[in-house]
């Protein structure tokens, strides 16, 4: 289980229920009246309620003929804010171009929220694959993903241990780690040689190298990554220069951003 913390005590109910039809939503999938409801395991007419609100102020958009909510354009609105007064998106944005012209793959930027990654930027690869289920926005699970392996492996053990909802991991396929011993060693691993590989934890076609991001403080404040097809990346454990190019575009942004190591 999630541990609360003592800010729980301020949270008004109807505002968390409203950012929970929005983190629904934030999948990019829409959905019925009843489909939320369910999914919120909230009864109808309080789910409508909420939804013709956020109808009314325009994060959310309705079908008139499917009755489909999804995503409305006040919701752009708040992720272009983000974007331009963010400062580690204006200084990452210009050293992921250039990795991912110099690779030809797709590049990620992503933070940590809890146990799920966040993806900040998506710079799609040269080559024409439909491969990945990422986008600006969209959430993944960080413990089998090489963007959550390279930020969890800088976390407190005691941390991953106490927030991890260890019963709800999903096995992906053979290749997913999800017994807390094991995976703690994986991490530690990875925060040793300094950077994550996804063989496919997750998605089983793809294969990715990250590598983590720091700030000013030192902090872990975000990684990067590099992803494409086991066709073109296999043996992803060999591909040195694919590993220098992703360590040093985090170094470079983390300088930038102010680290010394």
């Amino acid at each position: 289980m999630t541990k609360k913390t003592r800010s729980d005590q301020y949270n008004i109910r109807v505002v968390e229920k409203t950012i929970r039809v929005l983190r629904v939503l934030s999948d990019g999938k829409a959905r019925t009246l009843t489909d939320i409801s369910q999914e919120m395991d909230i009864n109808t007419s309080t789910t409508f309620r909420l939804l013709a609100t956020l109808v009314n102020h325009n994060f959310l958009e309705v079908d008139d003929l499917t009755g489909e909510y999804q995503l409305g354009f006040a919701c752009l609105e708040l992720a272009r804010s983000y974007q331009a007064g963010s400062e580690l998106l204006r200084v990452a944005l210009p050293q992921l171009r250039r990795l991912r012209d110099f690779t030809k793959e797709t590049v990620h930027l992503a933070a940590l929220d809890g146990m799920e990654v966040v993806y900040l930027e998506k710079l799609e690869g040269l080559h024409a694959i439909g491969l990945m289920s990422s986008r600006v926005g969209r959430r993944a699970p960080a413990y089998c993903t090489g963007l959550g392996k390279a930020l969890l492996s800088h976390k407190d053990p005691e941390t991953i241990l106490e927030n991890m909802e260890w019963e709800n991991l999903i096995r992906f396929n053979e290749r997913t780690i999800i017994e807390p011993d094991a995976l703690l060693k994986h991490f530690e691993e990875t925060r040793r040689r300094g950077y994550a590989l996804d063989e496919g934890e997750h998605e089983s076609e793809v294969r990715c190298v990250a590598a983590p991001i720091f700030d000013q403080n030192g902090e872990t404040i975000a990684a990067l990554s590099v992803s494409g097809p086991k066709s073109r990346m296999d043996p992803i454990d060999q591909n040195e220069e694919l590993i220098r190019l992703t360590l040093n575009t985090a170094q470079e942004i983390s300088e930038k951003l102010g680290y010394r190591p």
